[in-house]
């Protein structure tokens, strides 16, 4: 496989999740045999190997510092393995490459790219904008860390412009991607687990912009401001003062001057959501989608499962499974998107804080909140910063407090500023489980 005018052959895959296994499809494809890595033990290298028609005795399995990874050129490592681990960077310092899926991705893709990051409203920019893409007749696929491997769909001939979605970590080993625009929604306390702090994590989230044409930045967020000089234009809360900017101004989006719609055309719900739309809107804006084509969408995009959506009752409480908000930033996003609603708001919160800074809750508790019900195995954080919090035993039972409580025109918010893994397989677990004791009740 040729790359950067050089022949490489002597390459490594290490992960053989979702990611992983892409990446050895598409050297497959490119007459290239990798070893293969993986740091999980117990990994059924049988059926793994069968799926990608090698041998199973080639997997490697067990700790990465076992192992020499100098002898390679390349090293592909999954975005769950952190590139810190000291054997990953002695081999860097012995001038092997260390890429990801993205980074290879970055190489052979030959029609028009959008990127986007941040720690909260990825996924529902990334979709949003691919249903504009598509609405607008142009193909249009979403992939990276919204799910679908990029390596999958790279040599697809019919495709006309990606929306790619990256993490933090995909970020980390991404470095000559080229996109039309890219941008960082948002910088929240998040994966402290990974990072040294925020500002840390903030460098990671940066990267995207590294080879694009244009970044895209939140007027209200500094930590997505590129730290590079690059042309930028905005999008905020506030009315755009340039031209080229896009914000928000008597209950409407605009471009500069430009009442784009009224806010309350839009199928999603909340401020937050209203960011997004003027994210994807300036997104869309670079790769010459129709202006009215991306509006239309707008009036019909009411957004993902798990994200501020509506759960349907009888009872005239509005019911919101809001369980994708993983971290501090998202439950903030969300509450913020709420400061005009009507009646009370009660909210549902807790589980896994993943040693994240719960302070910032503090005030928009005390200033939002009517009842705070808690869950999961850190609801005792949240009494730190939170008094007279009502402390339940499991989602179901927190359902039941939150409807014992609630009258018509109140709004109950599962929300939990915590990842799920505590109580629940993933956060749509979660979700569903919320979904479920929600319609239980309504049914009663």
């Amino acid at each position: 496989m040729r790359i950067n005018s050089q022949d490489i052959t002597r390459i490594a895959v290490i992960g053989l999740g979702l990611t992983g296994r892409s990446c050895v499809r598409f050297l497959q494809q490119h007459g290239v045999t990798a070893d293969l890595f993986d740091t999980r033990k117990n990994l059924d290298v049988t059926a793994i190997g069968k799926q990608l028609s090698v041998d199973a005795p080639s997997i490697t399995l067990g700790a990465l510092a076992n192992s020499d990874f100098s002898k390679y050129q390349m090293l592909l490592v999954s975005p769950g393995i952190a590139i810190s681990e000291p054997v990953l960077l002695a081999a860097a310092a012995n001038g092997v490459l260390i890429w990801g899926d993205v980074e290879l991705f970055a190489h052979f893709v030959n029609v028009p790219v959008l990127a986007i990051t941040g720690s909260n409203g990825k996924t529902t920019v990334t979709t949003l904008l691919c249903d504009m893409g598509n609405d607008a007749g142009v193909k249009t696929v979403a992939a990276g860390n919204i799910g679908l491997p990029v390596l999958d769909v790279v040599s697809d001939d019919s495709i006309e412009l990606f929306v790619l979605e990256l993490s933090s970590f995909q970020l980390e080993t991404i470095h000559q991607l080229s996109t039309v625009a890219a941008t960082v929604l948002n910088v929240t306390d998040d994966h402290m687990d990974r990072y040294t702090g925020l500002a840390d994590y903030a460098v990671a989230k940066q990267r995207i912009y590294r080879h694009c044409e244009l970044a895209i930045v939140n007027r209200q967020d500094d930590l997505t401001d590129p730290r590079e000089r690059i042309t930028s234009i905005s999008f905020g809360l506030d009315k755009p003062q340039r031209p080229q900017d896009y914000g928000l101004f008597d209950d409407a989006l605009y471009h500069g001057k430009q009442r784009l719609m009224a806010c309350d055309e839009l199928a999603m719900i909340g401020q937050h959501n209203q960011l997004n739309a003027l994210s994807a809107l300036a997104l869309g804006s670079q790769v010459k989608l129709p202006l009215a084509s991306m509006l239309k969408t707008l009036t019909k995009f009411s957004g993902l499962a798990h994200r501020c959506a509506l759960v349907p009752t009888t009872d005239g409480i509005t019911w919101l499974n809001d369980s994708k908000a993983t971290n501090v930033g998202a439950t903030l996003a969300a509450l913020h998107g709420l400061s005009s609603h009507q009646g009370k708001l009660i909210l549902i919160a807790g589980g896994d804080a993943k040693g994240g800074d719960l302070s910032p809750l503090k005030t928009p508790f005390s200033q939002c909140l009517d009842t705070l019900i808690l869950i999961g195995r850190d609801k005792q954080l949240f009494c730190d910063i939170y008094s007279g919090a009502v402390l339940c035993d499991s989602l179901e039972q927190a359902v039941l407090a939150a409807a014992n409580l609630a009258e018509k025109g109140d709004v109950v918010l599962l929300s939990p500023a915590c990842a799920s893994l505590d109580m629940f397989s993933n956060y749509m677990e979660r979700g569903e489980r919320f979904i479920t004791a929600v319609e239980a009740i309504d049914a009663c």
